[in-house]
């Protein structure tokens, strides 16, 4: 019994001295942990709000939000990129580059290169299919040089032919498509200006109209740049440009010339 009662009296001894000692600790770390956040409070509650306002974080950051931000314009709330004075379609350039120039349209005659004929007529010397002149020459032997050239051939082209120039037959110029098939014939006279093909360009408009030449080489003069660019292409795929009736007398001597390609 005495054994059993002093354990007792000692059991309640120091159940009530760890009772204490939990209350102390307890309120201790409740003091502790009232201070911590009386420190960070402010602190942690302005986060808290800056977290939840994206626009916010982002606008203070730089990064779109501000008007002098990366994709910003120079003023707020307009959301358009900036361009530092230049205009982003053209590269600052100052405008859009120019289109290509289109060739007008093939102009040509179909004609029978086993007919072919030469007769005068006035002064000058006219080649003929049948009974459809083709082409007029100043002298017989330029016609008979376009007959040996032209039966090698089943077409005449023409560039230019609907220019208004007062000088038109200037801007005109001739080449021949679809080869015939025939035997060659005696060679004509040649007059020739070799060139190569990849320096071809086209100026203008230089004077009065637009030149083709190669390189430094002046080739010929046309009437507009659409003229121009349709020679361009036929001499892209030839090396000689050559000419009947060059230099000849007649008072309009661009209409006794004839033009052709030579490979």
């Amino acid at each position: 019994m005495i054994y059993t009662t002093k354990f007792g009296v000692l059991a309640r001894r120091s159940t009530w001295r760890w009772g204490t000692v939990t209350f102390v600790a307890a309120a201790v770390l409740g003091v502790l942990l009232a201070v911590a956040l009386a420190a960070c409070g402010p602190s942690g509650s302005g986060r808290a709000d800056a977290a939840s306002d994206g626009g916010q974080v982002s606008g203070a950051a730089g990064l779109g939000g501000a008007p002098t931000g990366v994709g910003g314009s120079g003023s707020a709330g307009t959301g358009e990129p900036q361009t530092d004075g230049a205009d982003p379609g053209d590269g600052g350039d100052g405008g859009e580059p120019e289109p290509p120039v289109q060739p007008t349209a093939e102009d040509c005659v179909t004609y029978d290169p086993a007919n072919l004929t030469i007769e005068q007529s006035g002064d000058a010397w006219r080649m003929r299919d049948g009974g459809h002149a083709i082409k007029l020459f100043a002298t017989k032997t330029d016609a008979e040089d376009g007959v040996k050239v032209a039966r090698n051939w089943t077409r005449l082209c023409f560039i230019g032919r609907d220019n208004d120039r007062a000088d038109r037959h200037r801007y005109i110029i001739t080449y021949f498509q679809g080869p015939s098939g025939l035997p060659f014939g005696p060679a004509p006279h040649f007059d020739c200006i070799t060139y190569d093909p990849v320096e071809l360009a086209v100026h203008g408009p230089d004077g009065d109209g637009w030149g083709l030449r190669a390189a430094a080489t002046p080739l010929l003069f046309l009437a507009s740049a659409a003229d121009a660019e349709r020679a361009r292409l036929v001499a892209a795929g030839n090396t000689r440009l050559c000419l009947i009736g060059h230099g000849n007398g007649q008072p309009d001597p661009s209409r006794y010339q004839l033009e052709y390609w030579r490979q």
